[in-house]
């Protein structure tokens, strides 16, 4: 299977009908409001960004950033019409882009297919509505139910789902919940962004005035686990944790407050291995020369380790102080997220995220 990688354009709140109180475009993208694209800027951009992808390697025209079915249609036209000559030469698999629940509609679904859309990302942020009231998304929870109904009348779509844990009025129930309600809308893949207090934002306002107060880093990742675990289990991928670390958001007095990480996904991952290793340990049974063998892929080892190793360390602390010994082996053979392990000639165990 070739890898996806997108072609990104940004078309950054054009489209959006007013400011969610958590939203500023223009800081988390790096492009202003004001600044639309012109059919030369995205010919050069694609084309640009083409040069680096190889064979092993399957694009798609993204547009991120704004509600792109919100845009004037003369504007939508001439993105699609450029994007659909790069679909129609085989140079690029499809066209991907970003929208609103109440701006999906079957109208639109045909407009978007004719072009040879072939991927839709719905920003429902939470499925609760006092959540999505108090953020002012100016939709509800029945609106992101609707327009998963209506594209899901064209298979030929794949559908996202972005998540916003940690907005106003939100709990970690609440955010379970809302993880458990999109497994039954069974997108093909989502998002999770835990919410950040960005400048120039009414969530910023919100902060200084001390109405709002965002998760903290061990909050965030404590929920996105609990909000990833529910939608493993039903084999719905989570694309991405945490915002894309850009020059603009690492800049200063861009991100205010929040739980802001460059490498988010691996502190999740982190958390839920130092859960396996707890449940492993206490399954062990072991005297004073008792030999632990555990195995994972390589690709787990630095979350399983933890930072600085921590977390292998304390896994395994009680049977070392015991006088035993254990080794971690690396086994490409085995699948992701997943831990073997064997106590002397004992039987061989293993522990999934989806275990716990």
């Amino acid at each position: 299977m070739k890898q996806h990688i997108n072609i990104a354009l940004f078309v950054p709140h054009q489209g959006c009908p007013k400011d969610c109180v958590f939203c500023n475009q223009a800081r988390i993208t790096g492009r202003k409001r004001e600044n639309m694209l012109t059919e030369e800027a995205v010919r050069r951009s694609i084309e640009e960004q083409l040069t680096t992808v190889h064979s092993g390697q399957e694009a798609e025209i993204a547009f991120f950033g704004g509600s792109f079915t919100g845009l004037p249609r003369s504007y939508q036209t001439m993105l699609l019409t450029v994007a659909k000559e790069y679909v129609v030469a085989g140079r690029v698999h499809g066209i991907r882009l970003s929208t609103r629940p109440d701006y999906i509609a079957p109208h639109i679904m045909e407009y978007l297919l004719s072009y040879g859309v072939t991927t839709i990302e719905l920003g429902c942020q939470s499925l609760d509505d006092e959540v999505l009231h108090l953020s002012k998304r100016g939709h509800t929870a029945a609106q992101v139910e609707q327009a998963v109904r209506v594209i899901r009348q064209y298979p030929s779509v794949q559908l996202g789902l972005q998540i916003l844990p940690g907005l106003p009025g939100d709990t970690l129930e609440k955010s379970v919940r809302t993880a458990e309600a999109i497994v039954e809308l069974a997108p093909d893949f989502t998002r999770i962004y835990p919410a950040l207090v960005i400048s120039g934002t009414e969530l910023e306002w919100l902060y200084a005035t001390h109405q709002y107060k965002p998760l903290s880093i061990e909050e965030a990742v404590r929920w996105t686990a609990e909000i990833w675990l529910p939608l493993l289990k039903a084999d719905i991928p989570v694309i991405r944790m945490g915002l894309h670390a850009s020059d603009d958001l690492r800049g200063e007095g861009t991100v205010l407050a929040g739980p802001f990480h460059p490498s988010f996904r691996q502190l999740v991952e982190e958390e839920l291995f130092r859960r396996l290793l707890k449940r492993m340990m206490e399954r062990v049974m072991y005297g004073s020369t008792a030999s632990l063998q555990v195995s994972i892929h390589p690709a787990d080892e630095t979350a399983l380790r933890g930072r600085k190793g921590e977390s292998w360390k304390q896994a395994i602390s009680v049977l070392v102080d015991a006088g035993g010994k254990a080794s971690l082996m690396l086994d490409r053979s085995l699948p992701r997220r997943q831990l073997r392990w064997q106590m002397e000639e004992g039987p061989v165990q293993s522990l999934a995220f989806t275990d716990l």
